[in-house]
């Protein structure tokens, strides 16, 4: 079964960054890099609704060290410049994913397991699941 996006958490007072002041580039400490361009970056509330609440096709998604995320995506990024350097304590490397044509869902969306601070690929049974009761 091919992979149609990737998800991971996000806390609720970061994903309004996204939702009401158009940040388009989270971060994270792992990598789950067979998405591509294209593919879904789906939101997963971590706090909260515990659920899916919106997506957005994947610009690109890359391993870099850390200090050239602030030089390149600064404002963008939804986590602020000190709450960035606090994540990224102890790495040389985090994973940024840029993304484009967000939207939040009508209504939330349950996964049906639960989604790890690691993230996890979105294959087409579950995207379809999402697709069927995102409105």
């Amino acid at each position: 079964m091919s992979i149609i996006g990737v998800t991971h958490p996000v806390p609720t007072e970061y994903a309004k960054r996204i939702y009401d002041n158009g940040k388009d580039v989270f971060v994270s400490k792992s990598y789950l890099g067979r998405v591509s361009r294209g593919d879904k970056f789906i939101i997963y509330e971590s706090h909260g609704a515990k659920a899916y609440t919106g997506w957005a096709d994947i610009v690109s998604i890359q391993k870099m060290p850390r200090s050239d995320i602030i030089k390149k995506y600064g404002d963008r990024l939804m986590l602020k410049e000190d709450e960035f350097r606090e994540y990224a304590k102890g790495r040389s490397h985090m994973t940024a994913i840029e993304f484009k044509n967000f939207e939040k869902f009508s209504k939330p969306v349950k996964p049906k397991r639960f989604v790890s601070i690691g993230g996890k690929y979105i294959r087409e049974e579950e995207f379809q699941m999402i697709m069927d009761n995102k409105d």
